[in-house]
This record gives structure tokens, sequence and C-alpha cells, in this order.
């Protein structure tokens, strides 16, 4: 569902980890309208732009883009539970995982080291042919520039709270 999204920039947002906009909700049924107006704003310049962009695989750029962002999230995830794991073992969770220490080490590995390579070889030109250039080129600094467009927001958001 698209506005689930939403809701996670909405959580975000109220956790003060970004700006203001996004904690705008319908008076009529609480949906987050701040982060669907900006994903609104963000993908009608990407349709208007996208002729303009020299690149005939601009879809499969951005699609690219999009997986690139899901696995680095995904990436965060693993070691984060080892370490909720280890710092608080006997908490009641939704889900319980049994193993020793060697198999949760494993669980938690295995998938982080293929989902690093899978980065790599999705967004790093490794041979340097021109195909390969055109193809990740895109996909590498999107990735870079959505990561630093991302820290000027969580800096922002600071900004907004330290005013309070």
């Amino acid at each position: 569902m698209v506005a689930g999204v939403n809701y996670v920039a909405l959580y975000v947002a109220k956790n003060n980890d970004l700006p203001r906009v996004f904690q705008k909700t319908s008076a009529k049924n609480g949906m987050p309208v701040g982060a669907t107006f900006l994903n609104d704003i963000i993908a009608t310049i990407l349709v208007v732009a996208a002729p303009f962009i020299p690149n005939p695989n601009i879809f499969w750029a951005f699609f690219s883009l999009n997986v690139v962002a899901l696995l680095g999230s995904y990436m965060l995830m693993f070691p984060s539970f080892l370490k909720l794991r280890k710092i608080d073992p006997d908490r009641n969770r939704p889900f319980k995982i049994h193993g020793n220490a060697v198999v949760i080490r494993l669980m938690t590995y295995v998938p982080l080291v293929l989902l690093g390579l899978t980065l790599i070889l999705t967004a790093f030109p490794l041979n340097g042919s021109h195909a390969e250039l055109s193809s990740k080129l895109p996909i590498l600094i999107g990735t870079i520039v959505t990561i630093i467009i991302g820290e000027i927001c969580i800096r922002h958001a600071e900004k907004q709270v330290d005013q309070k």
C-alpha cells in the first residue's frame, strides 16, 4: 500500500528525525498528508524531467535506486537484531529465534554479507565498460545524493527541535 511508506515517514517525523512538514496529517482521517504531498511533488518532478534525461533506461535506473535503498535499510536490520539479542535477550518479543550464539551470528552475518554483495554488484561499476558505467553510475550517484539529502533533512529536523 502506498500509504505504508508515508506512515513510516510520519513516524520518523514524529521522532524528530524528519522536518515537521512530514508530521502533517488529515484532520478527517489521520492519514499522513505531509509525506504524501512531498512524494507527489517528487514524483511529478521525475515524470516531467524524465523525457529530458538522456538515459533511455531511466526507469530501470530509478528502479535500481529503489532496490539499493531497500537493501540498504535491510542491511541495518541484521546488526540491530544481533545487538538487541545481546543487550536485551529476555525481552518478550512477537517472535523468537532459537539457537546458540553461533547460529544467531550465522543468521545475522550471512544475509548481511549477501546484501552487501548485492548492493556492490547493483550500484558500483566494476569493469569500467561503457555499458556498466552508463547503467550503474546513475544509481551510485543517485544513492550518494539521496544519502546527502537524507542527512540534510535530519539536520534540519534537529534544528527545528532545538528551536522549540
